[in-house]
């Protein structure tokens, strides 16, 4: 295996986890928005129900802010895995990244 790629984690890795999982909420949160704007389904908040533009504008709120936390979440544990395969993986690596055999 090629354990040489893996030990570095790119800088801006936050910023690229938090694009990457608002572009996926988005759009959930946009319907769930417009179905909560046209009394379809409601918007719980707080353990209330929200209908209309309320419940709109709650959406797009949550939107954001839900990532951030699920980013958040997904970065501690890329970077803890990553200490763990720094600490745990000391054999010597070859030119090419793969544990020489000794």
């Amino acid at each position: 295996m090629r354990f040489k790629e893996y030990r570095q984690l790119p800088k801006n890795l936050f910023g690229i986890l938090y694009w990457n999982i608002f572009s996926c909420f988005v759009p959930i949160f946009i319907v769930l928005g417009l179905l909560s704007l046209f009394g379809i389904k409601p918007i719980e908040f707080d353990s209330k129900p929200t209908y209309g533009i309320v419940g709109l504008l709650t959406a797009l709120i949550m939107g954001p802010f839900m990532s951030l936390v699920t980013a958040f979440a997904v970065w501690i544990l890329l970077t803890v895995g990553n200490l763990v395969l720094r600490l745990f993986i000391k054999k010597k690596l070859d030119d090419n990244g793969t544990i020489k055999n000794s």
